[in-house]
């Protein structure tokens, strides 16, 4: 979340600063009285809830380096807090950036702070009352690593010189891309002839600052890069003396606004601007606003970030529920259909239903019923069987053809029922037990040539067999192909369309059901 509007904050005032439409300006100058105090207050009070940001444009900003021992990171916090307390009693702008380690056991470090807090704390101020959402106070010194290395490709040792305010020269020195020491001071306008003379003159004095302070060695050569166009670049390099040390690059004003992207209204001895478009851009990493002044857009940051949850979640949610509904909507349709064929089928059994009678039955007439049916699955005939003891003696007599097949169970004299006295339960029923089965059998004999004789003895040799060979006892003969006996039992016909080539004949056979046929007569693998 980048900011929108920058309060760019110099010596006597401050100027409120926006890109926006790919164009930068600066719409409001506030002075740093009691009447720009009043104004900025009515400002802040219809724009207040604007991301913004502080960028430090100040004379009063000190740089100086220091050593701390190797450290965890909460006791390494609580040094730099008591070193920058130490070296910067009187101000709450303060801030230590921890290098690169210098030995084994030794970290380098820069201690930084605005020594003069009265030129921010007013504007702070005002900002607070109206809980204006700040990203940060940022100052220009600390801003210039990183837009050096926009047109620069060396940070080992730079001097970084650009025209600030239309009459300030900023210098920033640049030691391995961090700020070691920075300079703000007076210059002449950029059309003035000692313009030149009076740039080359404050890059001595900077070398000479370094030198004292040993940051830089006096036999190091010092880069210089300026942003500057060609006739100034011309004019500079004539002013400098050739023995001097130093290495000046130079970079068009013009390029310059057309790498950072910062529109046509930043002038060239107003270079200020690039440092506001490129922290509007991008947020600079180092910020004074360590006592508080930031907890609005920290709060404008978490509120933002669960409003995006939330709408996030609320999407997630939505095509959850619109997943869900289309398998309600097939479950409701689906649910619709089986209560349709619900009611069809409730409606068809009621239609046929009506086409019956109730069916009325006691208690003693369901009992009758139970017992019938156990009855009837108790005493079954075991066909397979019979017809297993026929086929044993069937299979010697090829001329004999089996027409029919029937048989009629044979119970035992029923018991002489008790009488009924009044109020007593009515009597089970009695069941016969079944004894025997009297099998049927109808059959001819093919072919027949007409020797009555013959078949005769044929169907008693069957007979005896049948006796003799299976389970069936008093099987006999009941009718012949002809009978010529008075006295004889059976009885036989001739006819005209009876055909000539077989002999009919029946015989009866009992197959009585004793105690170990019992428990076989329902086996059908017999």
């Amino acid at each position: 979340m980048s900011a929108t509007r920058a309060f760019y904050i110099i010596q006597g005032g401050l100027r409120v600063c926006e890109f926006s439409g790919g164009e930068f300006n600066e719409s409001r100058i506030f002075t740093d009285n009691d009447d720009g105090l009043r104004e900025f207050d009515a400002y802040l009070a219809t724009t207040k809830m604007r991301q913004s940001l502080i960028v430090v444009d100040v004379i009063e900003e000190m740089f100086a380096t220091d050593t701390i021992p190797k450290l965890g990171l909460r006791d390494q916090r609580a040094l730099l807090e008591r070193r920058t307390r130490r070296k910067y009693p009187r101000t709450p702008y303060r801030l230590p950036i921890v290098l690169r380690r210098r030995s084994g056991d030794e970290r380098d470090v820069v201690l930084s702070a605005i020594s003069n807090h009265e030129l921010l704390d007013p504007w702070v101020s005002v900002m607070l009352k109206h809980q204006t959402p700040l990203s940060g106070i940022y100052s220009i010194p600390l801003m210039a690593p990183a837009l050096l290395e926009s047109f620069y490709s060396s940070t080992d040792t730079v001097l970084f010189v650009t025209q600030h305010q239309g009459t300030r020269l900023r210098q920033v020195f640049v030691q391995n891309g961090v700020v070691k020491s920075a300079r703000l001071s007076q210059a002449p306008r950029l059309e003035d002839p000692d313009y030149a003379l009076s740039v080359v003159t404050e890059i001595h004095r900077s070398r000479r600052y370094l030198e004292r302070t040993r940051l830089l060695s006096p036999m190091e050569q010092l880069d210089v890069c300026m942003i500057a166009d060609s006739d100034i670049a011309r004019r500079i390099v004539d002013s400098a003396e050739s023995d001097s040390p130093m290495h000046l690059h130079f970079v068009d004003p013009v390029k310059a606004v057309k790498k950072l992207q910062a529109g046509r209204n930043i002038e060239a001895d107003h270079l200020e601007g690039l440092y506001i478009c490129r922290a509007l851009r991008h947020r600079p990493r180092h910020s004074y606003a360590n006592s508080g002044e930031n907890r609005y857009w920290q709060m404008s940051r978490i509120r933002r970030g669960v409003i995006a949850a939330s709408a996030v979640t609320a999407a997630i949610c939505s095509a959850f529920a619109g997943a869900w509904l289309g398998d309600a909507l097939q479950l409701h349709r689906e649910s619709a259909f089986v209560e349709a064929q619900v009611t069809q089928l409730s409606e068809t059994f009621r239609r046929e239903n009506e086409d019956f009678g109730p069916i009325k039955a006691d208690s003693y007439a369901m009992k009758l019923a139970v017992d019938t049916g156990d009855f009837i699955l108790q005493q079954r005939v075991p066909v397979p069987w019979v017809m297993q003891q026929l086929g044993t003696v069937l299979s010697d007599y090829p001329d004999v053809q089996i027409n029919g097949l029937s048989w009629q169970a044979d119970t035992a004299a029923a018991a002489v029922p008790t009488r009924q006295r009044p109020g007593e339960p009515p009597p089970a029923v009695p069941i016969p037990e079944i004894s025997s089965v009297t099998v049927t059998i109808s059959g001819s004999l093919e072919p027949f040539d007409g020797n009555m004789r013959r078949a005769f003895a044929r169907i008693d040799e069957l007979v005896d067999d049948l006796a003799a060979r299976t389970a069936f006892v008093n099987a006999r003969a009941v009718e012949y192909p002809l009978d010529a006996s008075i006295r004889s039992s059976v009885a036989g016909e001739i006819s005209r369309d009876e055909r000539s080539d077989e002999a009919r004949f029946q015989l009866r056979l009992v197959y009585p059901l004793t105690s170990e046929l019992v428990a076989e007569r329902n086996d059908d693998s017999i």
